[in-house]
């Protein structure tokens, strides 16, 4: 009897050191948070197989390239000459991999919680050093007390970076990779075309992404960011285009979504109260060439010009056909707000 009662009272102590780790054990993965140190909280480096730039988008401002992307953003002298692009990225660039696993099926990639206060860079500083009327350092403060309208609008997107490393997914939240972006639209269509690049990828292995704004010539460009704050452009649309290379040749198409207006902003619906098979990303569908003259960059400056022409044709036909089992992410479930 005694040697029983011994017996239970060690599987009792067992259990409870058991059920004491799971806690520690369930606890999910977060991003750290910066400190003090104005630079990305993960080492980061374009790996091995990864051309991000791959087409050679022209013009090159203040460069940065890290392992999830590449972003071009606007430089001092931007700053000084009251360029548009107002503590914005001119455009980012990336080239993502399928994931697919041997049951054929697409592989989700473990993610990290977002950091609350985004990761600021010290080569961006020249938006906020010497200027007495900026009393709080950084890009982040600006967008408090506007994001449930404007959201932290990704470039990047973090799920395409955690198909590298839940870190990269991590390094995505800083402000050479996001700005000012409808919080519907983010939330909803511009996610849908997230969640179809993703399926593009695992279709056809490799799938580059070129994303960035717009500023309308002639029309006021409007900013976030209280006073005593950063002035963050708020674009007048954003663009996407998607390319592909299918034995030896490249496809290309081309989005644009409008923020300008009440009625360009009412359009938008949210991911999470809508499916995926209700977004007809056909109607965002636009050519190369009509991104360069929106946006006075130079897309896939590598063609040469008769393959180039020969992409601009297919350019705006829409979407590309994917068939269902390559898709991972899709509209319709649960909420994943960007920036609430």
């Amino acid at each position: 009897m005694q040697s029983t009662n011994m017996f239970s009272r060690l599987l009792a102590v067992i259990v409870l050191l058991w059920a004491l780790t799971l806690p520690a054990l369930a606890e999910p993965l977060a991003c750290k948070s910066q400190g003090g140190v104005q630079a990305l909280p993960y080492e980061s480096a374009v790996p091995a197989g990864y051309e991000h730039d791959r087409f050679a988008t022209m013009p090159r401002s203040l460069m940065f390239s890290y392992g999830a992307f590449t972003s071009s953003f606007e430089t001092a002298a931007d700053d000084k000459a009251d360029s548009p692009y107002k503590g914005v990225p001119k455009w980012v660039s990336y080239e993502m991999h399928g994931l697919m696993g041997g049951d054929g099926k697409p592989i989700h990639p473990q993610g990290a919680k977002r950091p609350t206060k985004w990761y600021e860079l010290s080569e961006t500083q020249f938006l906020w050093t010497d200027k007495p009327e900026i009393r709080r350092p950084g890009i982040d403060p600006s967008y408090r007390g506007f994001a449930t309208t404007w959201n932290r609008g990704h470039m990047a997107a973090r799920s395409h970076a955690n198909r590298l490393s839940w870190q990269e997914g991590c390094n995505t939240h800083t402000f050479i990779n996001a700005l000012p972006q409808f919080a519907d639209m983010n939330q909803g269509d511009w996610l849908a075309l997230e969640n179809y690049a993703i399926a593009a990828a695992n279709k056809y292995g490799r799938v580059w992404t070129i994303a960035g704004p717009i500023f309308e010539p002639e029309r006021e460009v409007e900013v976030i960011g209280k006073e005593g704050t950063v002035p963050v452009a708020i674009p007048h649309a954003l663009f996407k285009i998607l390319a592909v290379e299918v034995k030896g040749r490249i496809s290309a198409r081309a989005f644009v979504f409008s923020q300008a207006d009440e009625a360009d902003r009412g359009q938008y619906r949210k991911c999470a109260g809508t499916p995926q098979s209700k977004y007809d990303l056909a109607n965002y569908a636009t050519s190369i060439a009509s991104l360069e003259a929106a946006t006075g960059l130079t897309f896939f400056s590598r063609l040469s010009p008769a393959d180039k022409k020969a992409l601009d044709a297919d350019s705006a036909k829409g979407p590309w056909a994917i068939e269902a089992r390559y898709w991972d992410d899709k509209c319709g479930g649960k909420d994943d707000d960007d920036d609430v």
